[in-house]
């Protein structure tokens, strides 16, 4: 039956009863016409001849097996020990990192309190250089101004 011939079948069904008994009856008309429709016979025949043994399983091959699962949790223990051996290893070294940069801070510290040391000795020589010389400047420069003579009495 054409579509057209459906669709006048289904308008005249309206026409006569309500919209719910008429899509009941068009549901149980067949679509097409009943030699292009497929019968289990056919199905089973057709599928058979694709759906084999070697078919099945090809399929199911792509699917894990416990083996397969069992395989893949030995690799991921030995991946979690190796990372754990690797964190391991970089903690060790971040330890001794923290270790030599705490005797840096040692020495810096150690370095920090000699230069104020040096620096306070270092003034101290200033002030006895500059004591040094303004005592033998002073009578210098006196005498040559005539403040003092050469006895050293002011005169």
């Amino acid at each position: 039956m054409s579509e057209e011939i459906r669709s006048g079948i289904y308008a005249w069904l309206r026409e006569q009863t309500d919209e719910q008994r008429a899509e009941y009856l068009m549901s149980c008309l067949a679509p097409a016409p009943l030699s292009d429709l497929v019968t289990k016979d056919f199905l089973t025949a057709e599928l058979s001849r694709f759906v084999t043994k070697d078919f099945l399983t090809a399929e199911l091959s792509r699917f894990a097996t416990k083996d397969d699962l069992a395989k893949l949790e030995a690799k991921v223990d030995r991946l979690d020990s190796k990372i754990d051996s690797k964190v391991d290893g970089l903690d060790a070294r971040v330890t001794g990192l923290e270790t030599a940069v705490a005797k840096l801070d040692t020495k810096v510290d150690g370095l920090a309190a000699q230069r104020d040391e040096d620096s306070k000795a270092q003034r101290v020589r200033h002030y006895w250089l500059v004591g040094i010389g303004v005592s033998i400047m002073v009578p210098i420069w006196l005498s040559v101004a005539g403040v003092i003579g050469a006895g050293g009495v002011i005169g």
